[in-house]
């Protein structure tokens, strides 16, 4: 399976609310090494199966989008924007369509699973132009957030606030479930398996 970021466990739930979230950027990263290892084989002529794809989209849209991103946009960000009087709202904003135009191209790929498993050229070249986009876009996403944008917030936000931020973050994980990113990783490593196996 590609390697993507070392996981730092959860052994607990006090950890800090921006450790979590780079946390799950570390399995969003093993995501995107996987999904670039199946467009090098779609490039090479090979083509993943349908299954591949729908647990791809199942990932992008339960855990990096309704369990992780929902906590960045709607709960850190909200926080933020309070705080700061509107002063950040642009790299907020900027942030925000960034996840927009992943949740684009997933669906773009959802659209065209029925073609592609019928081996349609032109859907296969629908999700071989979406992961051409969707990857890299991603990536440098994450990279700005875990470099630029948290560090920033580290600084904003006082210990009692960031306190209260890993509280809201500890309830919607219990409202997803706990077990959600373990089930998720899980995922992760069985699309690896598929693409080993083919």
């Amino acid at each position: 399976m590609p390697t993507g970021a070392i996981l730092i466990r959860k052994g607990t739930d006090l950890m800090k609310p921006l450790e979590t979230l780079k946390n799950e950027h570390g399995l969003i990263r093993q995501f995107l090494d996987i999904l670039e290892g199946a467009l090098k084989k779609m490039r090479e002529g090979q083509r993943p199966p349908r299954d591949f794809f729908e647990k791809a989209i199942r990932f992008a849209r339960k855990f990096a989008d309704e369990y992780h991103h929902l906590k960045e946009e709607h709960i850190m960000f909200v926080r933020l924007a309070q705080k700061q009087g509107g002063e950040y709202d642009g790299q907020v904003e900027s942030l925000r369509h960034q996840h927009e135009t992943g949740r684009n191209h997933i669906a773009a790929i959802g659209a065209v699973l029925d073609g592609y498993e019928d081996g349609n050229p032109i859907k296969t070249d629908v999700i071989s132009q979406s992961l051409t986009d969707y990857i890299p876009m991603l990536r440098e996403h994450i990279h700005t957030e875990d470099h630029v944008f948290f560090p920033m917030a580290y600084e904003l936000l006082s210990e009692d606030e960031q306190e209260q931020l890993q509280v809201e973050f500890d309830r919607a994980r219990q409202k997803a479930g706990a077990e959600t990113f373990e089930y998720y990783h899980k995922l992760v490593v069985d699309m690896g398996s598929i693409l080993t196996h083919m």
